[in-house]
């Protein structure tokens, strides 16, 4: 039974058996005490019974014990006896406990058969009222568990999948491992039977031109270009290798802001600078190429349209956002709006907001007290999916 029903219970008891003794003449207190002491050890002994059996035969003796009170000593009972639906509608099926229930309404209707027709139909209107709440509580509870039982479930999910991917990235790597050790395998066989042997023939070429060029120095010319053609075929091959041997590029490398502004105060020849706040956390492909994409134009924006000699970066990592801020010391957006080329800057900044919106981020333009284009991007960390 739950704390809610438990206070329901009780407070049904206790509270009209205190109350019966002010609103009623009772001959023999002493006596009525026993039987409300009684029933109120019937009800708390039941949560303690081992197995369904004897419950059930508690409660059973508990509306018997209820019936009689009712019967002498009059509507205030009727609390007590309605008491016992919290016990009993929890334990049984629905089906079983409604039927109870009209049975349980029936000897509550018989034992106040003698009372008048308003304080029946108090007892009734009392029965219908406390069986209803007792039943939405039910009902709460039982939804209650559903939902923490399908919150376990999705959590075991998350943790199989957690683990099934770790086991997929591991044998990823053991995959990409035995592919590199075969990849070298193959190029250092290569580096020894061909560019090698290749190598050596030219050595004993290059011997044998020596000692030939004095007398023949024709056949030694020919025996040079050949030597010629030997080295640039191995130079090719040596190349094909080591271009195999280097990995490629990630896409954080292709995209990395830092190499960015580096490239553009070569070219230019204006300063730049890349602060970053917070603690930096790993970032979707989509969002390393909105934010190099917009970086980029901002940068272009400044240069050609504001006459800027300065760019500042800031990326700020929040807990749900990473907001990238583009300032520049140049003309504000005022005057690049009347430079000879408005209408490429007004596609500029489309592009950037369309490509921002697109993955569920703003753009934001503020002109004062410099020119910033502001991109905020939302971020989907790890733990918001526990």
């Amino acid at each position: 039974m739950s704390q809610s029903l438990s206070i329901l219970r009780y407070g049904m008891i206790l509270l009209p058996a205190i109350a019966a003794i002010y609103l009623n003449p009772l001959e023999h207190y002493g006596e009525y005490m026993v039987y409300v002491l009684l029933f109120l050890a019937i009800a708390v002994l039941s949560r303690y019974l081992p197995g369904d059996a004897s419950l059930k035969a508690a409660i059973l003796l508990e509306i018997a014990l209820s019936w009689w009170l009712c019967r002498n000593y009059g509507f205030m009972m009727a609390f007590l006896s309605v008491s016992s639906l919290c016990a009993y509608l929890p334990l049984f099926t629905r089906t079983y406990g409604w039927s109870l229930a009209a049975l349980h309404l029936m000897l509550i209707n018989h034992a106040l058969m003698d009372s008048e027709p308003l304080i029946r139909t108090s007892a009734n209107f009392l029965f219908v009222l406390v069986l209803v709440s007792v039943s939405l509580i039910l009902e709460g509870m039982r939804k209650q568990e559903h939902t923490l039982r399908l919150y376990d479930e999705l959590k075991q999910d998350h943790y199989r999948q957690d683990e099934a991917g770790k086991r997929l990235l591991h044998f990823a790597h053991q995959v990409e491992s035995a592919a590199q050790t075969a990849e070298r395998t193959r190029i250092s066989r290569q580096l020894h039977d061909d560019i090698g042997h290749r190598l050596i023939r030219v050595k004993m070429m290059t011997e044998a031109a020596i000692q030939v060029t004095p007398g023949d120095p024709a056949k030694g010319m020919e025996m040079l270009h050949q030597i010629r053609d030997q080295l640039s075929q191995s130079m090719e091959e040596m190349r094909a290798a080591v271009k195999r041997v280097n990995p490629r590029r990630s896409l954080s490398d292709d995209y990395a802001l830092d190499r960015l502004l580096e490239e553009t105060e070569k070219e230019t020849g204006i300063d730049t600078n890349l602060r970053l706040q917070g603690l930096p956390y790993p970032l979707y492909p989509s969002q390393h190429v909105v934010l190099y994409r917009n970086a980029k134009e901002a940068i272009t924006n400044a240069i050609r349209h504001g006459g800027a000699s300065q760019v500042n970066i800031v990326i700020h990592y929040g807990e749900e956002h990473v907001r990238m801020e583009v300032s520049n010391n140049g003309e504000t957006g005022d005057h690049a709006a009347s430079s000879s080329s408005p209408m490429k800057q007004g596609m500029g900044i489309r592009g950037m907001r369309e490509r921002t919106e697109l993955i569920g981020g703003l753009l934001e333009i503020r002109r004062t007290p410099v020119f910033t284009v502001i991109t905020q991007l939302p971020v989907y960390r790890t733990t918001d999916m526990v």
